[in-house]
């Protein structure tokens, strides 16, 4: 365990570490040298190095409240292992995190655990982005780790953040469909949640128009300025089965007793950042004719999910339905920069990009 951090600085040192590297970033691509085959390889042995470090430092943190639900998650884990209860295989809820945390609880110890769920958040982002970009994927991945929810669901929503890192890998097996079908029902068994990623997945796979999906999503934002409390209503009369976290979120009964209270209201701030990905994808589809289908499909899947998000914009803790689709945003917005030139000064224009996705996260958990 890293215990030599003082607690309160522990995501700040890591804050600051990622600004440092973006400055870097943004300096090799002033100077043009970001895509050279010198920086490119110089780049990717650091990506890995850091991947292993941030892993290290994510997975053995302490055990405290600052890191939101990993106090939960121990409180879980350690009435498991002093149990006398055997270790059984149970198929309720998340099964796949819920059986490795049993498991762990009887056979190891709890920072093996979050370890693993560390290997499993962060790796599995190395490797898509290893698998889609190749050499080059170490700009992309500090997309991904400069992203201002990153580290939050590293330690807090820490099952989100697992199913949907290994939802995203499991895109990227785009031509061997069993291995992604595969991986994204083990990333169902991690979090719910997946289950609208791999309904979207499905959807843009077969109708593939992004026009369609672009217009759906504005439909959605004015939907939901106009009807959004009634949208939410319905959906909280509906009900889920036996789980009826997602009707209090809808309804608000799930911050009773909360020590942090959202405002239910129309989140401008959450639908400007989720706006970047969409402009992002609409200027280079539909402005400069990007003609690559992957694109389309992991920008049709962004939309299909965030326009779900809009129609609940207001629902308490409304982040962690946005995130559903923020989890794909990176690639959404580096993937074309990555691919093909678009301009005579790329790098430069890359390195512009970079700075404008960071200024949220910047603000976010810089500034404030």
């Amino acid at each position: 365990m890293i215990d030599f951090i003082p607690l309160y600085n522990y995501e700040h040192y890591f804050d600051v570490t990622i600004l440092i590297m973006i400055l870097v970033a943004v300096w090799q691509c002033h100077t043009g040298t970001v895509l050279r085959h010198n920086s490119v390889n110089l780049n990717a042995m650091w990506g890995v190095v850091f991947t292993v470090l941030l892993i290290l430092y994510m997975g053995l943190r302490p055990i405290a409240n600052v890191f939101g639900d990993t106090m939960n998650y121990a409180v879980g884990f350690n009435e498991t292992a002093t149990s006398s209860e055997p270790f059984q295989w149970h198929w309720d809820k998340e099964w796949l995190f819920y059986n490795l945390m049993r498991w762990f609880a009887k056979f190891s110890d709890i920072h093996s655990f979050f370890l693993l769920c560390a290997i499993v958040y962060v790796g599995s982002l190395w490797l898509a982005m290893v698998r889609i970009f190749k050499n080059y994927y170490y700009i992309p991945l500090l997309i991904i780790f400069s992203m201002f929810t990153f580290w939050q669901y590293g330690v807090n929503g820490i099952r989100n953040g697992m199913g949907a890192s290994l939802f995203i890998l499991a895109m990227t097996y785009v031509n061997k469909p069993p291995v992604m079908i595969a991986l994204g029902i083990l990333a169902c068994g991690f979090h719910k949640s997946v289950y609208l990623m791999m309904a979207a997945g499905a959807l843009t796979w077969f109708i593939k128009n992004s026009y369609y999906y672009l217009s759906g999503w504005v439909a959605c934002v004015i939907v939901s300025y106009l009807a959004g409390f009634r949208i939410q209503n319905y959906f909280a009369a509906l009900g889920f089965g036996e789980d009826d976290r997602f009707s209090g979120y809808l309804t608000g009964s799930n911050m009773v007793g909360e020590v942090i209270q959202m405002s239910m209201v129309f989140r401008w701030d959450f639908l400007a950042y989720s706006a970047m990905g969409v402009a992002v994808g609409y200027y280079f589809i539909f402005r400069r004719n990007f003609k690559d289908e992957y694109y389309h499909w992991i920008y049709n899947t962004f939309l299909a999910c965030n326009a779900f998000w809009v129609l609940i914009i207001r629902a308490a803790y409304s982040n962690r339905f946005a995130q559903i689709s923020w989890f794909i945003m990176p690639i959404v917005l580096i993937y074309p920069f990555l691919k093909q030139r678009f301009w005579t000064n790329h790098e430069k224009m890359l390195g512009f990009a970079i700075l404008l996705f960071y200024v949220f996260t910047f603000y976010f958990n810089i500034l404030r």
